[in-house]
């Protein structure tokens, strides 16, 4: 039983074979949504969640194309339904809230990888079904998948991963401007040779969709509270990092970062072994790890010098703040911290070198070659136009307005 997608069924054995494996049962255990339980109280969902509503949605897409008589073997299917469910199974704690910061210069994506190649319960049990399948589920991933329709619809600009996470975090945020018709966009998907196509009759579905997805970043991704709690987090591990030793209750999570770790090792942890971790460092000898840890646990956050996130800061903002935390008594680098993210709510032109997310949104017309979507829908062609930017500094609540009053002319565009 799912809130989202009601029930959810597993048809063939190997499926639940590899649910039931304790890679992607750990996902149980990683938050979707990263420390945004810290503004909206119902955000405690799961990866382990979403990579199944993500299968599911696979599962109704592969339904959909046989039903219209697309020709679907079934060697495409299970490398479909596999990569689907799979694709999360290497996220680390808080999923990206600390991405590239426990284990520095690896990605989740790296991480999945290994999980998927090396000698992991989850490798066993895709090679009982296929030997070669272990890889061929790395290349739908990495753009690579033949057919390539599979990697299209697993990671691209309308894919099954999108399509469930903003259901899914609308649902458990309360956000329902991030909901969308999701039975009108799938009843309208179609393939054109080896390519994902959209109906045109889906066109006002897929615009729902592109809207929900900008709506869910300006109100939940980019919240500033969430934003706030993640610059900390990320600042109590650089501090726990720097320092000689961490206590004795940190030490699963800090072999993460001390030398070269084993997938073991990293598969030990989840969100459970970070929460453990700062309730150790709140009694830390270490007087900012124990400060910053506390802030954390009792959600006294850094506040955001800006009411809203601005579109950019000069390089001497950073400077001028700093300096003025510095004389209030705190150290700058953990408690002057700039946050900075960007995205783009529907990019036609983006070519990734993987062929992800550069994948455009394709409508089938009546006659001729699909057309790239914002070519048929001057509101898709608006935001196609609009970089998401947004930045702010986080400082100890006593320094915001000093720092707001020294830097507030220093906002660029």
């Amino acid at each position: 039983m799912d809130p989202v997608h009601g029930i959810i069924l597993l048809r063939e054995r190997w499926l639940l074979d590899l649910v039931d494996t304790p890679e992607f049962q750990r996902l149980r255990r990683i938050r979707q949504l990263g420390a945004s339980f810290a503004t909206y109280h119902g955000a405690d969902h799961t990866r382990f969640g979403h990579s199944l509503g993500a299968l599911h949605i696979m599962e109704r897409i592969l339904r959909r194309f046989r039903e219209i008589g697309i020709a679907v073997g079934e060697e495409a299917a299970v490398l479909a339904r596999a990569a689907a469910l799979l694709h999360d199974v290497g996220h680390g704690p808080l999923s990206h809230a600390l991405e590239g910061i426990l284990t520095p210069g690896v990605d989740h994506e790296a991480w999945t990888r290994r999980i998927l190649l090396e000698d992991t319960t989850i490798h066993r049990r895709l090679r009982a079904v296929d030997p070669a399948l272990p890889e061929k589920v790395v290349d739908v991933l990495a753009g690579r998948a033949r057919p390539a329709w599979i990697s299209s619809l697993v990671s691209s600009q309308l894919d099954v991963d999108r399509m469930d996470y903003l259901l899914r975090d609308a649902f458990y945020t309360g956000a329902d401007y991030g909901r969308f018709q999701l039975d009108r966009i799938l009843h309208t998907l179609a393939l054109d040779g080896e390519r994902v196509v959209i109906r045109h009759k889906g066109l006002q579905a897929a615009e729902e969709y592109v809207l929900s997805r900008y709506f869910m970043y300006w109100r939940v991704y980019l919240h500033k509270t969430t934003r706030g709690q993640e610059v900390l987090l990320k600042a109590i591990v650089r501090r726990a990092q720097s320092l000689p030793e961490t206590d004795p209750a940190a030490a699963r999570l800090a072999r993460l970062w001390q030398g070269d770790p084993t997938l073991a090792d990293y598969l030990r942890v989840d969100d459970t072994d970070l929460l453990v971790s700062l309730k150790a460092w709140a009694d830390a000898p270490d007087p900012v790890l124990a400060d910053l840890s506390r802030r954390f646990l009792s959600r006294r956050l850094l506040k955001p010098v800006f009411p809203a996130p601005v579109p950019g800061l000069a390089p001497e903002a950073l400077h001028i703040a700093a300096d003025i935390v510095a004389r209030a008594g705190f150290p700058p680098e953990s408690y002057c911290l700039l946050d900075s993210a960007s995205n783009i709510p529907y990019n036609p032109y983006v070519h990734s070198s993987t062929g992800g997310v550069g994948k455009p949104i394709l409508v089938a017309v009546d006659a001729g070659p699909p057309v790239e979507i914002s070519q048929l829908s001057p509101l898709i062609r608006a935001l196609a136009s609009q970089r998401i930017a947004a930045v702010n500094l986080y400082v100890p609540e006593e320094c915001r307005p000093a720092v707001r009053a020294a830097v507030h002319s220093l906002v660029s565009e």
